[in-house]
């Protein structure tokens, strides 16, 4: 069993390694894999994660690696209210799929909404994004109408917003 921690500075090429691949797993049905594998480590975004005083990133680690993360902060949605965190990123890597970390950071992520305050939480994802989707919905969380389009290596898809209740926020 995986457990859960706060990221550290060091984390961030983890971080990022777990992103791609994670990425080339689930997106390489809509988004174009040879993209997808070309595509550089984004290091430095995970550092500017990790130092940024609003988020919060909790990794998942199991016999000394990082097999997952997830970042939560304020909504970054204009329609949100100051009560509305957010999930912004959630990604497990495919070698520790079906291994309970994706539960296991979920229950952290949302621990860490609650206590931070926050009575509702949204995420977005790929229309295209049946497996994650599906993890949402067991998890409890639901489509709540809100759409967006995003164009990524001239592909443009539609991500949907879930938002979920949380309790004692």
């Amino acid at each position: 069993m995986p457990s859960i921690r706060p990221a550290r500075h060091g984390d961030c090429l983890s971080l990022s390694e777990v992103f791609h691949a994670a990425g080339l797993a689930g997106w390489s049905h809509f988004l174009p894999p040879e993209r997808l594998r070309a595509e550089r480590l984004k290091e430095e975004m995970f550092v500017q994660a990790v130092r940024a005083p609003e988020a919060t990133v909790q990794v998942s680690e199991s016999d000394g690696l990082i097999t997952g993360f997830a970042l939560t902060r304020p909504s970054a949605d204009r329609d949100a209210g100051a009560g509305t965190g957010e999930l912004h990123m959630f990604y497990v890597h495919p070698s520790a799929w079906g291994t309970g970390t994706a539960d296991r950071l979920m229950d952290a992520a949302l621990g860490d909404l609650t206590r931070r305050g926050f009575a509702w939480a949204t995420l977005w994802t790929a229309e295209d994004n049946q497996r994650p989707r599906a993890f949402y919905t067991r998890r409890d969380w639901a489509v709540d109408g809100a759409t967006r389009s995003k164009t990524r290596y001239g592909v443009t898809f539609t991500e949907l917003r879930y938002g979920i209740a949380l309790r004692g926020g």
